[in-house]
């Protein structure tokens, strides 16, 4: 990871962190802020499905697993929903990847018929217990939701990225990595770590990608945005 950084370092690319901060926080507020203009873009590169729901006009999450760019478009297409209301289904349907239990029993399918108004508006974790409890006599889903409900809420807590937790000090930090012009463009050090670590053919025409690649960021006043 160091070395990594090392390499970014002699790039025009922005690097930061923030101590006991998570990384999902940060891309979430900048994911919020960079977007100043209706055709600026922000694009997310991560197979972690919780940022799908951060997808917006301006936001496009890149998931490399899949080589698919994923949009408003792509995600009402795949789960039948939009971006906001895709907390809800994964609160719902949980997730291995994060440990997350579900719903016991509830599926794909049976989401869509147990709760149609996820496809037709955004809803909140309240107009899911609200359908619950007129409803709860029909299925044995709505009561195992009313029932557990108090772990539903942890888990939608743990993967809502509406409200990313920065303290003040924390958005000024960020800010100020945004706002900066000052950037590195050593491609030379690129080259001589590149040399030094052995990497042989890993990147092919090493020199023509470094200057097709990154003389453009270089050139741009502000590569955030």
């Amino acid at each position: 990871m160091v070395r990594i950084i090392q390499y970014l370092k002699t790039l025009p690319v922005k690097t930061l962190s923030i101590p006991k901060v998570e990384a999902d926080d940060v891309i979430a507020y900048l994911s919020g802020v960079i977007p100043q203009d209706p055709k600026d873009k922000v694009f997310i590169v991560s197979s972690d499905k919780d940022f799908l729901q951060l997808i917006s006009k301006n936001v496009i999450v890149y998931r490399p697993m899949e080589k698919e760019f994923y949009t408003e478009e792509t995600v009402v297409e795949k789960f039948k929903m939009s971006p906001t209301n895709f907390i809800l289904y994964k609160t719902l349907m949980g997730d291995n990847s994060d440990k997350v239990a579900g719903v016991k029993g509830l599926g794909p399918k049976k989401l869509y018929k147990l709760f149609p108004e996820l496809s037709e508006k955004d809803m909140t974790l309240d107009d899911i217990y609200n359908i619950c409890e007129s409803k709860f006599k029909e299925n044995v889903i709505y009561s195992r939701i009313i029932q557990g409900i108090d772990a539903l809420e942890r888990n939608y807590k743990i993967m809502d990225l509406s409200n990313p937790m920065l303290d003040e000090n924390d958005k000024n930090y960020l800010y100020n990595i945004v706002e900066s012009k000052e950037l590195n463009y050593l491609p030379e050090q690129f080259i001589a770590m590149y040399n030094e670590d052995k990497l042989g053919g890993m990147i092919r025409n090493l020199e023509f990608w470094i200057k097709d690649v990154f003389d453009e960021l270089n050139n741009n006043t502000n590569p955030l945005k």
